[in-house]
């Protein structure tokens, strides 16, 4: 039984970090904290549900498809976003900021009520990924473990264009000093608006990916952004790394919480953050006064 949750852990774990990696680059860049974030992961999962059916529905290939082009989907609706409305906020101050993230927030989960419905969904898992794998006398489920390989390629693909790539080059600097990258005559506002489309598509591959896990309904924004928060502030906003290994952390620590504290798993995460927020304040002021 411990090893099922494991398994679970890990792919909730990936699942965050999808969701957790998209906002921390959104913030490294665009020094804003997008609370609509979740609202992007929603959209993934709703529009997985409607994509399953029509692209060969009960079959691997067909999910992952449909997934890819519901992020795809979601990644331009991130762009819309970005021009429109953030693009005009960008040097107000944080106040501002939360306002208008927040209104986004409550302005898509009216959309997605009026288009979806206000009952939850579910979509169905592919029925290859129902059976499990047999190592010895211990049997994982294998969807969990597909997943967590899935989330596995899209990290690695991160880290290759981030560090690798020109654009990832780019994307650093703009981080590290975007007035210098500006002088340079990068167009910045570029930057941004590629930056929150692949926050976006991130957003929405981890909500597709994650649809068959659970129920999908009109309140799975604000469910998720909490965890995707827990995990930026334990890996550090801003930190890729970072986010992978607080990402890991909540979701096994949630998984195994379920089986042991069930009443207490959301409050061991917030512990958790509680100990990194009081362990870098230590280390910034050297030590407890005494």
């Amino acid at each position: 039984m411990i090893l099922i949750q494991l398994a679970n852990g890990l792919m909730e774990g990936m699942t965050l970090f999808l969701i957790a990696s998209g906002l921390t680059l959104i913030f490294g860049v665009t020094r804003i904290i997008n609370f609509a974030h979740g609202s992007l992961y929603m959209l993934g999962a709703f529009l997985t549900y409607d994509l399953v059916p029509l692209i060969a529905p009960g079959t691997v290939w067909g999910f992952f498809a449909a997934a890819a082009l519901a992020a795809c989907a979601v990644a331009v609706l991130g762009i819309v976003f970005e021009m429109l409305v953030l693009r005009r906020i960008y040097g107000a101050d944080s106040l501002m900021q939360l306002i208008v993230t927040v209104a986004l927030v409550l302005i898509v989960r009216d959309i997605v009520r009026m288009v979806w419905g206000p009952n939850s969904v579910t979509v169905p898992m592919p029925d290859v990924l129902m059976g499990a794998i047999v190592i010895g006398d211990n049997y994982f489920p294998m969807f969990p473990i597909v997943v967590f390989a899935a989330g596995l390629a899209v990290v690695l693909g991160m880290i290759w264009v981030i560090y690798f790539t020109r654009a990832g080059i780019v994307l650093r600097a703009g981080t590290d000093d975007r007035g210098m990258v500006a002088l340079l005559g990068v167009n910045e506002k570029l930057i941004f608006t590629g930056v929150f489309a692949a926050g976006a598509f991130l957003a929405g591959l981890a909500g597709g990916l994650a649809a068959p896990y659970g129920e999908v309904n009109h309140l799975l924004d604000t469910t998720i952004i909490v965890s995707a928060f827990i995990v930026c502030v334990i890996g550090g906003l801003g930190n890729l790394y970072g986010a992978l290994a607080g990402a890991l952390v909540v979701g096994v620590t949630k998984a195994l919480g379920v089986m042991y504290f069930p009443r207490l798993s959301m409050v061991l995460i917030f512990l958790i953050m509680a100990a990194v927020l009081t362990a870098r304040s230590l280390g910034r002021q050297g030590g407890p006064a005494r």
